[in-house]
């Protein structure tokens, strides 16, 4: 995006302090007319508003969402990167902090998180200063790498990685208001359309530890920093460091987690508090993309026209109570996306959201950050072939014949997972067989088994199958109500253009 793809700022009140006419519109200019004659104006004022603050809550819900992942700033600061909770990536204001394994099974604060993949994230504010993001040199035939960089709204600007064969590299990534030429030395500037910006890294990790030490020497070449701390050459990166370096908040510890991981299951977007919340955000972005830039006008309106009078606070905070509870409620796996063929759903435009709010927000609660479309592509499901509810207490099975397992290109490090999630879309806490998802690595290491006709059956269920075959192809499930998601990264054109169908999900016992 370019500088002139931002809109300005909108006015605000004016000097004398009266309220802009947006705001004061909405009182009919003779709202007490006898006889009641006002009241239909007053009424199409009001259900005009209520209806307006809710599209806004939908709208600005991943704005506030991100924005309030930011306080991992001060919990870090003074601390450097590190593992904020013990648990994820945290980082001081515009570096990148890093994991050197898998998120943590038993974590429950990052919804869906993949157990592919090794982590590194950044938070940055560019509207304080550039961030330099470096991209690998060194990296191995085929191995997945990616550098996600999404705005504050959570679309996805710039996809570097293996799958877009993005050179070796400093790139310069710079806010709406920055101006200026490619630095020397800089393969490239990225810009982004709101201050607030998120850089998410992933590097392949296969189980062996040799897999692992082969993610983390890529990971350890990928990185943020502020443009301030920046200098001639390469910058290493030390994930493994950043994994030692644990920071709590004052009065929890890795005891107090361990013993209750449900502490830190607080919802990152609350109705109580959206519009306050927005208002912050808002400041900190002040421009946004031309797909944001309407709606970032009428927010405004309402947070300025809920502050003029406590009738129209009262109902503009129960306009944002009723829209968080249906978002949170409706955002499910067996309702959210479209059809994908064999029960499954997908969001076809998943990260290239563009004026789908809706979707975007849907996409915010239950898989935040998903990578754009072209570069992987997200299958989900809560339901079996019936339509019926996914149980642990059953066994289900996915049956791919010969030759149709997920088409992915394996040149760019393509692969494909299957994640077995709980209601609440996070990992079991333990595995029996000390797996959470079975795909690509596991052909890889050679353990899955296939039938004599070539076909691959995979076994879903709480209790362990009792024949070779399917404990060899067993992905555990838990006991209650449970959800899957299937991952497909670089995925190839049948799976883009939605010729590639996957296997139902079958219930068998």
């Amino acid at each position: 995006m370019t500088g002139t793809d931002t809109l300005a700022r909108p006015a605000t009140a004016r000097a004398d302090g009266e309220l802009p006419y947006p705001v004061r519109q909405f009182t009919p200019a003779h709202a007490d007319l006898k006889n009641g004659a006002g009241v239909p104006a007053s009424l199409a004022s009001e259900h005009y508003v209520e209806a307006l603050a809710r599209v806004v809550y939908v709208w600005g819900h991943p704005l506030v969402n991100t924005v309030g992942r930011t306080s991992t700033w001060e919990l870090m600061e003074g601390h450097g990167p590190g593992m904020a909770m013990g648990l994820f990536p945290g980082c001081p204001k515009n570096w990148m902090g890093y994991v050197d394994d898998y998120l943590p099974a038993q974590q429950r604060k990052v919804v869906t998180p993949n157990n592919d993949t090794i982590y590194g994230a950044c938070f940055a504010d560019l509207g304080e200063e550039p961030v330099v993001i470096q991209t690998p040199q060194d990296v191995p035939e085929g191995h997945y790498w990616t550098i996600q960089i999404v705005d504050a709204f959570t679309t996805v600007t710039h996809q570097l990685g293996s799958a877009s064969r993005t050179p070796a590299g400093k790139f310069l990534w710079v806010g709406p208001e920055w101006h200026g030429e490619t630095p020397q030395g800089f393969v490239e500037v990225l810009r982004s359309p709101t201050n607030i910006g998120v850089a998410m890294a992933r590097s392949f990790a296969s189980r062996t530890p040799e897999g692992k030490a082969r993610a983390r020497a890529v990971l350890n070449q990928m990185g943020a920093l502020p443009l301030s701390a920046d200098k001639p050459g390469r910058h290493q990166f030390d994930c493994e460091a950043s994994a030692r370096n644990k920071v709590y908040p004052e009065g929890l510890n890795a005891a107090i987690l361990a013993a209750d991981p449900d502490l830190l299951r607080n919802r990152p977007v609350h109705g109580e508090t959206f519009w306050d919340d927005l208002e912050r955000a808002l400041d900190a972005n002040p421009l946004v993309g031309p797909d944001d830039a309407p709606m970032a006008a009428q927010a405004r309106t309402l947070i300025d026209l809920r502050k003029a009078d406590q009738r129209w606070k009262a109902l503009l905070d129960r306009a944002a109570l009723t829209a968080d509870a249906e978002l949170y409620e409706g955002a499910r796996y067996d309702q959210v996306g479209v059809d994908a063929g064999n029960g499954w759903q997908r969001q076809e435009n998943g990260g290239a959201w563009k004026t789908d709010w809706y979707g975007r927000a849907l996409a915010a609660v239950i898989y935040i950050y998903v990578n754009d479309y072209h570069e992987a592509i997200y299958f989900i499901r809560g339901t079996d072939a019936k339509g019926e509810l996914l149980q642990g207490r059953y066994r289900y099975t996915m049956r791919f014949e010969k030759d149709q397992l997920p088409p992915v290109d394996r040149t760019t490090g393509g692969f494909w997972s299957l994640t077995m999630y709980d209601r609440d879309y996070f990992m079991t806490p333990s595995s029996p067989n000390a797996r959470h998802n079975i795909g690509t690595v596991n052909l890889d290491a050679d353990e899955l088994k296939f039938g004599e006709d070539g076909s691959l059956t995979l076994v879903l269920s709480r209790d362990e199958p009792e024949d070779a075959e399917g404990k060899a192809n067993w992905l555990p499930a838990p006991d209650d109500q449970f959800a899957l998601l299937l991952r497909t990264y670089v995925p190839t054109e049948p799976l883009l253009n939605g010729s590639y169908k996957l296997p139902e999900v079958k219930r068998s016992g």
